[in-house]
């Protein structure tokens, strides 16, 4: 069961970061330089879809399901605590506590991932 919490979660997780980020796009809400947000894009995308392939991995018990898990949770709980601090900063609490929450969530994830006898959700 908690695999497939862990799962739905890392899915959805992903999809909206591309979401969000391809509204942000949208609407022009940019105000970094190009090259500081270049970069920074190249992070989110590629978090967003590992989120989504570790999801899709733990749901089909594959093996690379749990790896991808832990990389790309790490990567969210790194963005997470950057754009809490960055909204925070804006007096945005909604946001902060936002992130704070899913801060949360993915490290419980990980920790019960760490401190599970079957290395995660499924047997390696």
């Amino acid at each position: 069961m908690i695999r497939k919490i862990a799962a739905v979660y890392s899915i959805l997780i992903g999809i909206s970061v591309l979401c969000m980020w391809g509204m942000i796009i949208l609407t022009g809400g940019i105000i970094e330089g190009p090259i500081q947000i270049s970069f920074h894009l190249v992070s989110e995308f590629l978090m967003a879809i590992l989120l989504i392939i570790s999801g899709i991995g733990l749901l089909k018990s594959k093996k690379y399901g749990n790896k991808v898990f832990f990389i790309s949770n790490g990567m969210l709980i790194y963005s997470v605590l950057n754009a809490a601090g960055y909204y925070g900063q804006q007096s945005n609490f909604a946001m902060l506590f936002m992130f704070i929450v899913i801060f949360i969530i993915s490290l419980g994830f990980i920790i019960q991932g760490l401190l599970s006898k079957e290395n995660l959700f499924i047997s390696m």
